[in-house]
């Protein structure tokens, strides 16, 4: 009898054990469905996952927004993004963050909302429903009635002249340094705003000065920018690679190898003047990422896109489409943030074009450009 006893104890130990590190193992999300419901005008959201889901949900102060953060959860190889209407979501984000998801959804609707838990049954394996119910078209506020509800007389742009000081930047072939060139560019271009009567330019840096990533943010913060604009030159290992590009910030890494080369090279600029990126102050938590940088970054990309197409008038495009990296320079949580590359110095043909008044002027308008559509069209 003792035998059989300290036999089943055994077994009834490992099939704790075993039941722990299976409550242990990561979650895995397969799918997300959603189904709408004309007459009660619901919106069921579906989380399908191979067990069941630890979530946590938080309603937003503002009558359209709603979050839930899962726990211990990753999408599944298999997982999709699902097809979202716009005609009821302006926002629908799910985010990655190690082993935990975020996600949100902003409506275009005033919205209540019922949520539940479902066990396995039949086809479907565990379920998290999240029920949405529209209560009310939120009017959309128009360039006049913007200007008028926020009483807005002017925007503020924060003109980043990339580099400086000790920090010189890309040097061209023929000893052209980045720092010199961005500035007279950025001069230029702050000079072209200074004569619209609904803008306020802001130089980050007017002079060969070295200031650090986090502090060229934080002076664009300081005077409120609504866009922050950091100019470069840069060079590239390729020394054919042309054009211009326009870089928004990735929370999830780089697009491409070029885009992740040079975001490692400018956040390294930070050490020239000996302070850590790592920075652990007040001033630098405030600029972290969070959720909300996920809003920041969709206004950015829209910016971007039209920077771009003036950009194209004036000179050959690097890129077509906007390339994303992990700047630090970008990482304002509350500020649209764009980093232009004119063109390569470490290009002979393109470092001397850069030299000249013309193409910096060029480059200056159609910045320029670019920021009076941006506002025409309300984006910022």
């Amino acid at each position: 009898m003792e035998t059989k006893s300290k036999l089943k104890y055994l077994i009834t130990c490992l099939l704790s054990l075993y039941v722990a590190s299976d409550s242990m193992a990561v979650n895995d999300l397969n799918k997300i469905r959603t189904s709408f419901n004309q007459e009660q005008k619901k919106i069921r959201i579906v989380f399908d996952a191979t067990k069941k889901i630890d979530y946590r949900i938080i309603k937003e102060k503002n009558n359209n927004e709603v979050k839930v953060f899962f726990n211990n959860i990753k999408t599944s190889s298999k997982f999709k993004n699902p097809s979202i209407s716009k005609k009821y979501f302006k926002n629908f984000v799910l985010v990655k963050k190690n082993n935990n998801l975020d996600f949100k959804i902003v409506s275009n609707y005033k919205i209540k909302f019922n949520y539940f838990s479902l066990k396995p049954m039949k086809n479907y394996g565990h379920r998290f429903v999240l029920d949405i119910y529209l209560k009310g078209k939120i009017k959309k506020i128009t360039e006049k009635s913007k200007s008028n509800s926020i009483k807005k007389s002017y925007y503020v742009i924060a003109i980043d002249a990339g580099h400086g000081g000790k920090d010189p930047g890309a040097v061209g072939k023929r000893g052209t340094k980045e720092k010199d060139i961005v500035l007279s560019i950025a001069k230029k271009l702050n000079k072209l705003l200074k004569k619209e009567k609904n803008i306020k330019p802001i130089l980050i840096r007017n002079k060969d000065s070295y200031l650090s990533l986090r502090q060229r943010i934080n002076k664009a913060r300081k005077y409120k920018a609504d866009l922050f604009l950091s100019i470069h030159a840069d060079a590239a290992r390729n020394r054919k690679a042309r054009g211009s590009s326009v870089y928004v910030l990735s929370q999830h890494g780089a697009t491409s190898e070029q885009a992740k080369w040079l975001a490692n090279k400018e956040n390294s600029a930070d050490f020239v003047g000996g302070a850590s990126i790592d920075d652990k102050d007040t001033d630098v938590a405030q600029v972290l990422l969070d959720l909300s940088q996920d809003v920041t970054i969709e206004t950015s990309l829209k910016v971007s896109d039209i920077i771009l197409k003036k950009l194209k008038r004036v000179s050959k495009l690097h890129k077509e489409k906007t390339e994303q990296a992990g700047f630090v320079v970008l990482k304002s949580p509350d500020i649209p943030s764009v980093l232009i590359e004119t063109a390569f110095l470490s290009n002979p043909k393109e470092e001397k074009k850069l030299k000249t008044k013309k193409f910096q002027n060029n480059v200056a308008r159609a910045i320029r450009d670019a920021i009076l559509e941006i506002i025409r069209k309300g984006i910022i």
